[in-house]
């Protein structure tokens, strides 16, 4: 699964993907997911309750430079995201560090998605991630 520049969400698929992120107990609350998700952190914390084993929080800091931003994404995407079969390019990385393109809407619609099959399909005992 890779994010696509071509994809854009519909309303209802927006909807639900700002829903489900209210579901996570976050160190932070979300007000708008361009502006406070962009530093990968809050990212990386809705990954640690889905899959607790594949995500050490200690690795990303809350930042506002971009270049520290892209640091966070590049460890999340080279740690975590391929062990989920998620691989994220550097265009999309710094679509994700600046807040554009909807980019941030589009991973968290591709990772709820993928948790609501795994879960579907394996049940809570996948919750691991993969090894």
């Amino acid at each position: 699964m890779t994010p696509r520049k071509s994809i854009e969400l519909s309303t209802h698929e927006l909807v639900d993907v700002y829903h489900w992120v209210k579901k996570f107990n976050l160190s932070k609350e979300v007000k708008n997911i361009n502006r406070d998700m962009t530093d990968g952190v809050l990212v990386a914390e809705i990954l640690k309750q889905l899959y607790p084993k594949l995500v050490d929080l200690h690795n990303y800091t809350r930042c506002s430079a971009t270049r520290n931003k892209l640091d966070n994404w590049q460890t999340l995407n080279r740690k975590v995201m391929r062990r989920l079969d998620i691989y994220l390019d550097e265009e999309t990385m710094q679509d994700l560090a600046s807040g554009s393109n909807g980019m941030l809407e589009v991973l968290l619609f591709e990772l709820m998605a993928k948790h609501k099959v795994e879960t579907n399909f394996f049940g809570n005992r996948h919750d691991s991630g993969k090894k």
